[in-house]
């Protein structure tokens, strides 16, 4: 398993997705999950520190977590299958920490995980999907720089 953190929540436009950007802990390799806009923003706000008045999803499932005596232990993506990844919850529960896992999406997880303050892993198989770092970033500054070039011509088309 392959420890990981949350570098940074991006928003793709062109497909209404949030992309969840997980690196290890050396900082070199990135692995690219898209989720959906909700998630994103919540998984942003996390990041950020953000507090609501009123709890949202993934404090409230932290809150019945913490109530039942248990706690989140940490969480894994385990497997990408047909470009979509699955993830799994694991809780210790009661004194013994019996360690149960839950079925979750990724974006739960990942939410969960930063709310709780628990270590998110990534499966070794699952994380050579990962791509260089420096090289991630480049591509997705041509990509912007392609898309605003594209933009940019369409409205001088209008305007003529």
């Amino acid at each position: 398993m392959v420890l990981v953190k949350v570098e940074n929540v991006l928003f793709d436009e062109e497909n209404a997705a949030g992309i969840v950007l997980l690196t290890d802990e050396k900082g070199k390799r990135i692995l690219p999950i898209w989720v959906g806009l909700f998630e994103a923003r919540a998984i942003l706000m996390k990041l950020r520190d953000y507090h609501f008045p009123r709890p949202l999803t993934h404090d409230l499932m932290k809150n019945i977590i913490l109530q039942l005596n248990a706690t989140v232990d940490h969480v894994l993506i385990h497997e990408i299958k047909d470009n979509t990844f699955y993830a799994k919850i694991f809780i210790a529960v009661g004194e013994s920490n019996a360690t149960i896992s839950i079925d979750s999406r990724p974006s739960d997880a990942i939410a969960l995980a930063l709310c709780a303050n628990a270590k998110i892993y990534i499966n070794e198989e699952v994380f050579s999907y990962s791509y260089d770092k420096e090289e991630f970033i480049r591509q997705q500054q041509l990509e912007s720089i392609k898309h605003y070039l594209k933009e940019n011509k369409d409205i001088e088309k209008i305007k003529h």
